[in-house]
C-alpha cells in the first residue's frame, strides 16, 4: 500500500518537521510540498495524490476554504489538518477530514492518523472494479488488473503487458499509469518500468549490490529495481506481501 501524499504549509520548518515524522511510515510517499492554497490547487489537477497534510493558517486564501474546494472537486482526497491553532477544529470538521493534529505533530497521533488512512484505502480498494479503462492505440480498453504482468516503457511507447502474452500499447504518460495504478498497489520500480506489487515473486542484488532485479512471480522477464527505490520497495513488500524472496 502506497499513499501519494501532498503538504501543504506556508512555513517551511513545519514542513521539515512533518517530513521527518514520515519516515517513519514508508506507506506515505511525499510527492510534494507547497507553500500555498493557491499554488496546491494548480498540483492537485495533476491527479497524483491522495492525502493532504493542509496547514489552516496560511497568507491569502487558508486551509479551510481549500479544504472546501478539495471536498467539492476532489471528493475521495483524504485531508489530515495541521494546526497550532486547536480551535479550528471544530470548523476543520465540517469538510470531513481524517483527522486533526496539532503542531508540533506527536508522531504517535500522526500514527493513529495514518492508520484510519491505511483502513480507508483498504476498503476504498476493496470496492473498486477491479477493472480500469486505459487509453490505447485504438481506443478505450477495459484491462482487468490482476491480468497485468507489468508496464514497460521504451523509447517513446509504452507497452502494458499481461498474462497469456497479451501486449497493449498505451497512449498515456508513465506519470498518468503511475498515478492510475498507484491505489491498486503498483510501484514504479525504475523510470521505465512498473510493477503490481502481489506479481514481484523476489528482489535480487548483482554480485556488489550496485544495482536489483526484480523476478515476477508469472513472468520470466527480470524488471530493472533502482537502487534508490531498493529500500522503499523492501518495506512495501513487508507490509503487502508474503513469501517474497530479498537477497
Amino acid at each position: 500500500m502506497l499513499v501519494n501524499a501532498l503538504i501543504v504549509d506556508d512555513e517551511q520548518y513545519c514542513i521539515e518537521a512533518l517530513k521527518a515524522c514520515l519516515e517513519s511510515f514508508p506507506m506515505i510517499k511525499v510527492i510534494k510540498e507547497i507553500h500555498s492554497a493557491e499554488q496546491a490547487l494548480v498540483f492537485l489537477e495533476e491527479g497524483t495524490v491522495q492525502l493532504v497534510f493542509l496547514d489552516i493558517e496560511m497568507e491569502g486564501m487558508d486551509g479551510l476554504q481549500l479544504a472546501h474546494l478539495i471536498e467539492e472537486k476532489y471528493p475521495n482526497m483524504m485531508i489530515i489538518f495541521t494546526t497550532g491553532y486547536p480551535g479550528f477544529a471544530l470548523e476543520g470538521y465540517e469538510v470531513h477530514p481524517v483527522d486533526f493534529l496539532t503542531k508540533p505533530v506527536n508522531i504517535s497521533r500522526l500514527e493513529k492518523a495514518l492508520k484510519k488512512v491505511r483502513e480507508i484505502v483498504s476498503v476504498n480498494g476493496s470496492e473498486k472494479k477491479q477493472k480500469v479503462g486505459l487509453n490505447l492505440a485504438g481506443g478505450i480498453r477495459m484491462i482487468s488488473v490482476k491480468d497485468i504482468l507489468y508496464i514497460e516503457k521504451k523509447g517513446r511507447v509504452i507497452t502494458v503487458v499481461c498474462k497469456n502474452d497479451e501486449k497493449f500499447t498505451s497512449k498515456d504518460s508513465m506519470k498518468n499509469l503511475e498515478s492510475i495504478f498507484s491505489s491498486f498497489h503498483f510501484y514504479r520500480s525504475h523510470q521505465s518500468f512498473i510493477v503490481p506489487i502481489q506479481q514481484i515473486k523476489s528482489i535480487k542484488p548483482d554480485n556488489f549490490s550496485r544495482s536489483y532485479t526484480i523476478v515476477l512471480n508469472d513472468d520470466k522477464t527480470l524488471i530493472p529495481l533502482s537502487r534508490n527505490n531498493y529500500h522503499e520497495l523492501k518495506d512495501l513488500l513487508k507490509e503487502d506481501a508474503n513469501g517474497v524472496t530479498i537477497s
